[in-house]
C-alpha cells in the first residue's frame, strides 16, 4: 500500500501520542504530524498538505470545527476525522454538516479506530489509483496530440479518442496559433510562455514541436474573433520580450480532425510562401496570394552570378553572391520555396563549374538549405556553402600547377582515405622522394605531408557537418587508424576539437 501523511491535531500531548501508538501498532502506512490547534494544523496544511486530518474539536485559538471546515472549503482533497467524546455530540451533528463524514468516539474503540482507518486508507488508495489512471490518459493524449500536430497524421483507432479529447466531445470548437521564431525562445523563456499563455490566452494549451516551432491550442468560443486573437498573440509576445523574428499565423474554428488538419495544411501552405519572418501575426482566412514566386530583381541577380562562374570570375561570384543575400534578407514578399531552389541552383551550378569536392560533400551542403526553416540560418548555409568552394577554386588559382605537381595533387585527392606517405607517393610516381618533396614545395610553398594533412582536415571539416556521421566513423574515412590521434591533428590545425568545431556549427 502506499504512503499517505496524516496530521493528528489536539492541545493534548497524550491524545496526539495515543493515536501515533495505534497508527504504528497496526502498521497503516502513515507518514505521522502533529499541530497543538487549529490555526497551527492550517499552517502545516499550507505549507505542505495533507491526505488525512485527524482532530479533536475542543481546542483553544481554533477548535476542531472551525479547522474542519476550512480545510473543507480550502483543500476538498484531505478526508477529514473527528474525535471526539461522547458528551459532545452536539459538535458531531455540527461536524455532518461541515461535510465531515468521518466521527471518532473518546475513549477510542480499537475496533471502531481500525474500521475507520481501513475505511479512509481505501478511499484514498482509489481515488489516488483514479488519479493515476487519468493522469496515465493524459500522457498518452498528450503524444497522440503532438504527433497529429507534428505529421498531420493519425490512425485510425486513435481517431474518435482524439478527437473526442480535441473538440470536448463534439461539444466545441478549435483553433490555433501557430508560432515560428528565428531563435529558440522557448529554451530561453519556456517558463515564461508557459505563464503568460495562461494569461492572455484562457483555456488554451501550448504544444511546443521543435526549438523554435509551437502551436497555442484555443479552446473557448470568445476565441472566435480573429483580432482579439492577433491582439492577444502581440501582447504575450510583447511580454515575454519577443520584438523581431517571429511569423504568426491564425487558423480558422475546426470542429473535426479533417477539418482541423485542412487548417494545419493551409498554414503550411503560409510558411512556404514566406521567406523571413514578418514580425506579425497573419490569419488563413484573409490569405490571398500573399507573396510573388518570382521576383524579377532576383533573377537578374542570379543570371550574372551564372555569368561570373561561366567566366570563372571567383571576385565577381564572391560580390554578386553577397548582393544577393542582402537583397534576400530584405525580400518579405518572396516564396521560402522559390528562395531555396534559387539559392541550390546557384550552388549547384558552382559545383558543376569547379568540381573541387567530392559529390557527397556537395550534396550535403545543398541539402542544407532545404533542411534548414530559419530565413537566417538559410541565408548563412548559402554563404558558407560560397565561400567553401571559392576559397578552394582561389586556391587551386594561385597555385603553379605543373604537370608533375597536378598528377601529385591528384594521386593524393584519390589515395588520401588511406595511410599516405611522401614514400607512398614517390614511389606510385616512379620518382626519388627528396626530388618529389622539392618540387612540390617549390611550386606550392607546401610539404606533402603538410598537403595531406590539410586536404585531410578540410575534408574532415565537411564531413563534421553531417551529424548522422559518428567522429570516429570521420576518423576512418581519413585514414586515421585512432581517434584520438585524428582529434589531436584536428586541433593542431583548427584551434579546436571535432567535437567542439561540431557544437559549433
Amino acid at each position: 500500500m502506499e504512503q499517505y501523511k496524516i496530521l493528528l491535531v489536539d492541545d493534548e500531548r497524550t491524545e496526539r501520542e495515543g493515536i501515533s501508538f495505534l497508527i504504528e501498532r497496526y502498521g497503516y502506512p502513515l507518514e505521522i504530524h502533529q499541530a497543538v490547534n487549529g490555526k497551527k494544523a492550517l499552517e502545516a496544511m499550507e505549507a505542505e498538505g495533507f491526505d488525512i486530518l485527524f482532530t479533536d474539536i475542543k481546542m483553544p485559538i481554533m477548535d476542531g470545527l472551525d479547522l474542519s471546515k476550512e480545510v473543507a472549503a480550502r483543500y476538498p482533497e484531505t478526508v477529514i476525522i473527528i474525535f471526539s467524546a461522547y458528551s459532545e455530540f452536539d459538535y458531531a451533528k455540527k461536524a455532518m454538516e461541515a461535510g465531515v463524514v468521518n466521527y471518532l468516539l473518546k475513549p477510542i474503540e480499537l475496533e471502531e479506530f481500525q474500521l475507520c482507518m481501513e475505511r479512509v486508507l481505501k478511499r484514498l488508495q482509489e481515488k489516488r489509483t483514479l488519479a493515476q489512471a487519468q493522469q496515465e490518459r493524459e500522457v498518452v493524449q498528450q503524444a497522440q496530440v503532438y504527433r497529429f500536430f507534428s505529421s498531420k497524421k493519425i490512425s485510425q483507432k486513435e481517431k474518435a479518442p482524439l478527437e473526442d479529447f480535441l473538440f470536448n466531445g463534439g461539444k466545441s470548437k478549435l483553433a490555433f496559433i501557430f508560432f515560428e521564431f528565428e531563435e529558440n525562445h522557448f529554451e530561453q523563456r519556456g517558463v515564461d510562455f508557459s505563464e503568460y499563455i495562461k494569461a492572455y490566452f484562457e483555456d488554451s494549451t501550448f504544444l511546443q514541436i521543435t526549438e523554435n516551432e509551437a502551436y497555442i491550442l484555443l479552446h473557448k468560443l470568445e476565441f472566435n474573433d480573429e483580432e482579439y486573437i492577433r491582439q492577444q498573440g502581440e501582447k504575450l509576445l510583447a511580454a515575454v520580450g519577443i520584438k523581431q523574428g517571429y511569423l504568426g499565423i491564425i487558423s480558422q474554428f475546426t470542429v473535426s480532425l479533417e477539418e482541423l488538419v485542412a487548417q494545419l495544411l493551409a498554414v503550411e501552405t503560409m510558411r512556404k510562401e514566406v521567406f523571413i519572418h514578418q514580425n506579425r501575426i497573419l490569419s488563413v482566412s484573409k490569405h490571398k496570394d500573399m507573396v510573388s514566386f518570382y521576383k524579377d530583381n532576383l533573377e537578374e541577380i542570379k543570371n550574372r552570378i551564372f555569368a561570373s562562374i561561366q567566366q570563372g570570375s571567383l571576385a565577381e561570384i564572391s560580390g554578386e553572391c553577397e548582393i544577393l543575400i542582402a537583397s534576400l534578407s530584405e525580400a518579405s514578399d518572396v516564396s521560402r520555396v522559390y528562395v531555396q531552389h534559387l539559392l541550390y541552383s546557384i550552388v549547384k551550378e558552382l559545383y558543376a563549374r569547379m568540381p573541387l569536392l567530392e559529390s557527397e560533400d556537395s550534396f550535403a551542403e545543398m541539402n542544407r538549405l532545404f533542411d534548414e526553416k530559419n530565413p537566417s540560418k538559410v541565408l548563412d548555409n548559402f554563404r558558407q556553402a560560397v565561400n567553401t568552394i571559392l576559397t578552394v577554386a582561389h586556391t587551386k588559382h594561385d597555385e603553379q600547377n605543373s604537370d608533375l605537381v597536378r598528377r601529385i595533387k591528384n594521386f593524393i585527392q584519390k589515395e588520401y582515405k588511406g595511410e599516405l606517405s611522401l614514400f607512398d607517393v614517390a614511389t606510385k610516381l616512379n620518382l626519388n622522394s627528396s626530388y618529389v618533396s622539392h618540387i612540390f614545395k617549390k611550386e606550392t610553398g607546401q610539404g606533402i605531408v603538410e598537403y595531406i594533412t590539410e586536404l585531410k582536415m578540410e575534408k574532415a571539416r565537411l564531413l563534421l557537418q553531417d551529424k548522422n556521421l559518428k567522429i570516429v566513423q570521420i576518423a576512418e574515412k581519413l585514414g586515421y587508424n585512432s581517434q584520438s590521434y585524428f582529434n589531436k591533428c584536428f586541433k593542431s590545425h583548427f584551434g579546436i576539437t571535432p567535437k567542439q568545431f561540431r557544437e559549433g556549427i
